[in-house]
């Protein structure tokens, strides 16, 4: 019986800033790999490297079906995410930085939200330049029972000051809103709360929490906790960030 031997596959410079960007963002879409990994290459150029590496179990692909689709019939939402082979590969690439043993669960009902924080998250490093960006995904487990874990989390150069991220694409109710903004008052570990969104509702109900609306963003000081950032003008804001929105979904995507 003839066994079949795998080549395997030297990791280049390239491949190793693609398994960074997955560990860091904890999933990219194809349009977001092309933009932060390969810019300029051929469509085929990266899906074949993207087989490769995923053929040697470096990467994994997800495909979730998008029912929401602005072309007739279902669309294909197409993410990559980091291994657990993966990261043993960065960890021996890097062996003085700590990495987790194991990738960020993916949860097929989260996946637009945790593909627009990439680029929620590449926005608010060009707003605030110079400023460190961290996915919630990654922050150490805490034994403490009030901790929270944001979106993600701003670190503003200097060590000035550290905000919470968090992108809100749907609201919560009332109580949970209520639940949220009284830990994040109890807690000392971020010095303000940036809630990035668009929905008129989230917004009501916050201020309906806060006993005020949270105040904008803006390059004035201020000693407000809470902070509002609209999405749409964030996102607008980001070089070639509207056309990455444009084809995070594609019904013919067959990668």
């Amino acid at each position: 019986m003839k066994i079949k031997v795998e080549k395997r596959v030297s990791l280049t410079p390239r491949d190793l800033l693609l398994l960074i960007e997955l560990y860091e963002n904890v999933v990219l879409s194809f349009p977001q790999v092309c933009r932060k990994v390969f810019p300029g290459k051929a469509k085929s150029t990266v899906l074949n490297r993207l087989g490769k590496l995923e053929g040697m179990c470096f990467i994994e692909r997800w495909r979730v079906p998008v029912l929401d689709s602005k072309t007739p019939g279902p669309g294909i939402f197409v993410v990559f995410s980091i291994t657990r082979k993966g990261i043993g590969a960065l960890q021996a690439r890097h062996p003085g930085k700590s990495f987790r043993q194991k990738p960020i669960r993916i949860h097929g009902y989260a996946i637009h939200h945790d593909v627009l924080l990439v680029d929620v998250m590449d926005a608010l490093r060009e707003e605030f330049p110079g400023a460190t960006l961290t996915n919630g995904g990654l922050l150490p487990n805490q034994a403490a029972a009030s901790t929270i874990y944001p979106d993600a989390v701003l670190e503003l150069p200097g060590c000035k000051e550290r905000w919470a991220v968090e992108l809100e694409l749907t609201p919560k109710s009332e109580k949970r809103y209520r639940e949220i903004v009284l830990r994040y008052r109890l807690q000392s570990a971020f010095d303000r709360v940036l809630y990035v969104t668009d929905s008129r509702e989230v917004v009501q109900k916050l201020t309906r929490v806060l006993g005020r609306a949270p105040e904008k963003v803006s390059t004035n000081p201020s000693v407000e906790k809470f902070l509002l950032l609209s999405l749409k003008e964030l996102l607008a804001a980001q070089k070639c960030s509207a056309e990455t929105q444009k084809k995070h979904i594609n019904p013919n995507e067959r990668t």
